[in-house]
């Protein structure tokens, strides 16, 4: 058995542990977006050996909320939550629009694209079976095509660029919220619910349904560091 997955009492690990420790200095502000994370720092703060520590910051980038560079090493993931209520402001703009009008202009073939991408992202799990707190990769392409083919019908390529940049800025925040919200949220009943008003050809419905999923997103980040009073905006 390894070092690190050696209980400690309750059936906890060392590993577990360390993640534990160096979450809760990341949400306290104790570590700040964007600083370099030593190991000879965070040992001292775990108090352990660097190997439960390195398996610590494997699961944390995993979820998002660190960075691994091969020059620099571990750093703490920019995180802005005015960015993040920025951007989802954004998205929620941006992309109800292009649904609304993709559903009031897409014809079969679109109908087609929605089922076919729906079906494909609900053939696998969201999460990791290692890490289930983290997203799989393969499923956050499979969620990213999706969500293009909702609104590939609005007949606006600027806008269809403005809503793929924003996907792609939203990146490590939607990460971030898997590994809080946990089972507390019905990822799947809130895509499920999309697809089906789209199909309905219920615009507006669809609209506010993906506006609220947008919501819910950002809403698990802002409980968690508010509960803090670390705020890194």
């Amino acid at each position: 058995m390894r070092r690190t997955d050696q209980k400690r009492a309750g059936g906890r690990t060392l590993a577990g542990d360390a993640y534990e420790a160096i979450r809760q200095a990341i949400r306290s502000g104790r570590f700040k977006p964007g600083d370099r994370l030593r190991f000879a720092d965070l040992q001292a703060l775990c108090g352990m050996s660097v190997t439960p520590v390195r398996e610590a910051l494997a699961r944390l980038t995993a979820e998002g909320f660190t960075v691994l560079d091969d020059h620099r090493g571990y750093s703490v993931a920019s995180l802005s939550l005015a960015e993040l209520r920025d951007i989802t402001a954004a998205r929620q703009l941006c992309e109800s629009e292009a649904l609304r009008l993709s559903v009031e202009k897409g014809d079969a073939d679109w109908e087609g694209r929605v089922i076919a991408a729906h079906h494909l992202m609900s053939r696998i799990p969201q999460v990791r079976e290692d890490i289930p707190s983290a997203m799989r990769e393969d499923w956050e392409a499979r969620h990213a095509a999706f969500h293009a083919a909702l609104i590939s019908a609005c007949g606006s390529p600027i806008l269809l660029e403005i809503c793929e940049k924003l996907f792609s800025r939203a990146d490590h925040y939607r990460r971030m919220s898997i590994s809080l919200s946990g089972g507390m949220r019905d990822v799947a009943g809130e895509h499920r619910r999309v697809m089906e008003l789209a199909l309905a050809r219920d615009a507006e419905g669809a609209a506010a349904v993906l506006r609220d999923h947008y919501g819910r997103t950002a809403a698990a980040l802002d409980s968690f560091f508010q509960s803090e009073n670390g705020d890194p905006a």
